[in-house]
């Protein structure tokens, strides 16, 4: 099989059933997603005493940036390609179409669903805001990029 190798020690990633973990395309920092929420709720300042009055804090929503590892050799299946331009245009092409183009049904959302290292997974709806792509090699052979992942419940859980 062409393409990268990858394991799932540290668990494993779908979005609207595209997997990012595959011989096109890698999450280098799935443990984001481990992380808690952002929190909203301010606390309220007492005029003519010190400190302040302690307010209680809620989950928010939470934006998470994945870095991807993008790479030309092969497609999502593992089946070469001959030009790494080409297969590197095509893989952001296929990502593009399928996880970062807004779904246009109901709230927008997509599912995600994350598979912990004990092998347990925790299923979230969210938003899938934009993708970058930053570095390309001048080869083609790889490109680094991000996804944003904005998540209204604040953590995949």
């Amino acid at each position: 099989m062409a393409g990268l190798t990858y394991n799932t020690l540290a668990g494993d990633l779908t979005i609207d059933g595209v997997a990012m973990n595959c011989p096109s395309w890698k999450v280098q920092n799935l443990a984001e997603l481990w992380l808690p929420a952002q929190q909203r709720g301010t606390d309220v300042i007492r005029p003519g005493v010190s400190g302040v009055k302690a307010r209680l804090r809620r989950d928010t929503v939470t934006v998470r940036t994945l870095r991807l590892l993008i790479v030309g050799s092969a497609n999502r299946l593992g089946v070469a390609q001959t030009d790494l331009f080409e297969g590197l245009q095509a893989n952001i092409d296929y990502l593009r179409a399928n996880v970062v183009t807004p779904t246009g049904l109901t709230d927008g959302t997509r599912s995600v669903v994350l598979t912990m290292p004990d092998g347990t997974t925790r299923t979230e709806p969210a938003h899938v805001q934009q993708m970058e792509v930053g570095r390309i090699v001048e080869n083609g052979a790889w490109a680094l990029a991000t996804i944003e992942l904005s998540i209204p419940s604040g953590r995949i859980q």
